[in-house]
């Protein structure tokens, strides 16, 4: 698959080191080889001078290559350095999932994508933000983080329909600033 999108040239153009933007990022682990993932800037693609009037579409692509299988992960990451929930609306924040995994993924590049000879592992939706200040409160459990989640705007995320890509299911997951994306 890397090769495919290597040799696209709208896609190689989206090609990035970092997944980043307003001082929140996504980190990689050490164990996670540079060669094994590819990031893609999927608003670069939308926010291009050849479309006048571009839909919402997240920050980043991430497709990692499994060392253990022929199979990949795809982390599909919304960035949002915000200080309230009053930062974001949930329908803008939807579409930009919509508009990647429905536009880009099923249809643009479906020949890559879509490809039944690529496997995929996981399909993760990252929301990346600490609209309710709660990275100070490091030592909280993640079920803890869920359940004052859960008090606030960003459990509408947890009501919608899930998203599909392929076999696969996800919802936007809330994340705090900065995730690690691990080896598969």
């Amino acid at each position: 698959m890397f090769e495919e999108i290597f040799n696209e040239p709208n896609l190689f153009c989206l090609h990035r080191e970092t997944c980043e933007e307003n001082d929140i990022c996504i980190e990689f682990s050490k164990k996670l080889i540079e060669d094994k993932y590819i990031i893609l800037k999927i608003d670069a693609y939308y926010h291009s001078s050849r479309m006048p009037n571009p839909p919402p579409s997240i920050d980043c692509l991430i497709i990692v290559k499994c060392e253990t299988n022929e199979c990949y992960d795809f982390y599909l990451i919304e960035l949002k350095n915000i200080k309230s929930t009053k930062g974001f609306k949930i329908k803008n924040i939807q579409q930009k999932f919509s508009t990647t995994i429905d536009k880009f993924l099923k249809d643009e590049f479906a020949s890559i994508f879509l490809n039944p000879t690529y496997c995929i592992n996981n399909f993760k939706l990252y929301f990346v933000s600490d609209a309710c200040r709660l990275k100070q409160f490091s030592l909280m459990t993640k079920e803890q983080y869920e359940k004052k989640l859960g008090t606030t705007k960003y459990s509408s995320f947890l009501l919608q329909k899930p998203y599909q890509f392929r076999n696969k299911k996800a919802l936007i997951s809330p994340e705090l600033p900065n995730p690690m994306i691990k080896e598969c």
